[in-house]
């Protein structure tokens, strides 16, 4: 059972005071717990979850790691931009449950492997690179972890050799249930492993926040609740427009201006990046040669794509929104009671808690019903775990980072419990929304090693030909770059041994 599904059973049991017992003292461990997922939930008419008596029993996994004494210092390097370092490593605990998690989490791996662990950051996102890269030519061991960007210096490390294929690190169990194989597959090049994904990576993501006080005002409009639509796979795109198109009030009389009530607002660039994969579209996907090509306007996308963008625009055309660009001095926050949704990081959650504002969580909509086999997508962008390809003690640095995954479930109730706040504590159904973005948490190929044809600007596809007064479409703009994006990720495939 991987990470997401352990979180929701935890989650669960937390909220109904079921009891669970763990025993983890080598080989295998029993708990019992609820079953996760929709098995689980019962939706009845009024669009509650209420939850059954069935339980199972899961083995789960444990690191075959013996006590040693490593007595050395074990260093992690972490991009700070979309991975703020108090995430993952405190120099000391502090009075928040996270920090505490972490600190605990810390002592039980030192403790176990006699080593210190220690955190250290570069916020430039290019930066980040250099100490790392550094480390591993002059061989001197003081990087034993980088904690990457999403895509950011991804290619040269791989391109470059800088990082270890881990599936030659024998003291790594990856068909362990705290590392995600899938998603390591996703992005694995010639079948090499260069990238981790673990119980140890904290979960940032997009989703879609709503407030409910607003919410009350159009439930009437709505057949069943927010809530019930994720459950039972109806909250598409088409419904989220739908509803965001509910909601406008012109305060001023004198059209629409960023003092307006909308139905939808957001950052109209990262976030926006995510509509293309919630809706099962990926960037670059391989063939039926095994060759990694540009898949977002393929025969199989081309014209679900097209649809995409063109209801995306006509959502920004429309007097119900507010999207701005990157730097843009007229924005509309979330916080400020004059917009039903918004979409943004899964990081914005906890400021949202300064604020006297009770809301809710979804995940991106499905492209439609049919999408259901899929599931709910989520763009994972807090980058990934590696090894240096040279590192001065392999095995001290691959059983830290499998303690630390192990290790890691406390540490993310703590995080869940920072995103939601005590405001909503005693809201499962928000619990849940968080759980089921994270269980489709995903990546693309063509996200991840974006730089590698970077001069395409195809990431951001969606946000370029979304903008209300974009001049270009779907097919010129793949008419542009599709060749040449598919030449420079044939030359970056050719330079990998």
């Amino acid at each position: 059972m991987n990470k997401l599904m352990r979180l929701i059973a935890l989650l669960l049991t937390l909220v109904i005071a079921f009891s669970a017992f763990v025993a983890c003292d080598g080989g295998k461990t029993e708990e019992t717990t609820e079953k996760g997922d929709q098995a689980l939930e019962n939706n009845d008419q009024s669009g509650t979850v209420t939850e059954t008596q069935a339980v199972e029993t899961v083995v789960e996994d444990v690191p075959e790691v013996a006590k040693k004494n490593y007595g050395a210092d074990y260093f992690i390097h972490i991009h700070g931009d979309v991975n703020p370092i108090d995430y993952y490593w405190v120099e000391e605990s502090s009075n928040d449950v996270l920090s505490q998690a972490l600190y605990d989490r810390q002592m039980k791996v030192s403790e176990h492997l006699g080593i210190e662990i220690l955190g250290s950051r570069t916020l430039t996102e290019g930066k980040y690179l250099e100490p790392f890269k550094t480390a591993v030519k002059n061989k001197d061991g003081s990087v034993h972890t980088l904690l990457t960007h999403n895509y950011i210096g991804i290619t040269s490390l791989v391109s470059e050799n800088f990082l270890a294929d881990l599936n030659t690190v024998s003291e790594i169990n990856l068909e362990a249930d705290y590392w995600n194989l899938d998603f390591m597959d996703s992005i694995a090049v010639k079948d090499h492993r260069y990238l981790g994904f673990s119980d140890f990576n904290i979960l940032y993501t997009n989703v879609v926040s709503f407030n409910k006080g607003m919410m009350e005002k159009y439930a009437s409009a709505l057949d069943e609740s927010l809530y019930t639509k994720v459950y039972n796979y109806r909250w598409t795109l088409d419904e989220m427009i739908s509803l965001a198109k509910l909601v406008y009030v012109d305060a001023t009389g004198d059209g629409k201006t960023g003092d307006d009530t909308f139905g939808i607002s957001g950052l109209q660039a990262v976030p926006f990046v995510n509509f293309l994969h919630g809706c099962n579209i990926n960037l670059v996907e391989t063939n039926e040669k095994g060759e990694y090509v540009v898949s977002v306007y393929n025969t199989l996308n081309s014209q679900k794509t097209t649809t995409l963008v063109d209801k995306l625009l006509d959502l920004a055309k429309s007097d119900c929104s507010w999207f701005w660009a990157f730097g843009s001095s007229s924005t509309v926050p979330f916080v400020s009671d004059r917009v039903l949704m918004t979409v943004s990081s899964s990081y914005d959650l906890p400021y949202y808690l300064n604020y006297d504002l009770d809301f809710g969580v979804l995940p991106y909509p499905l492209y439609d019903e049919a999408q259901k086999d899929v599931g709910y997508r989520s763009l994972q962008w807090g980058g990934y775990i590696t090894i240096p390809s040279y590192v001065d003690n392999l095995p001290m640095a691959a059983e830290a980072l499998e303690m630390l995954a192990y290790y890691s479930k406390d540490v993310n109730l703590a995080f869940y419990e920072k995103l939601l706040g005590k405001q909503v504590a005693d809201s499962p159904d928000d619990k849940k929304m968080l759980s089921i973005i994270w269980d489709g948490v995903c990546s693309d190929f063509g996200q991840t090693y974006y730089a590698c044809m970077s001069q395409t600007n195809l990431l951001y596809v969606i946000p370029e030909l979304t903008k209300a007064n974009t001049s270009q479409n779907i097919a010129s703009f793949m008419a542009k770059v599709d060749k040449s994006a598919n030449k420079m990720i044939k030359k970056f495939i050719d330079e990998i041994k």
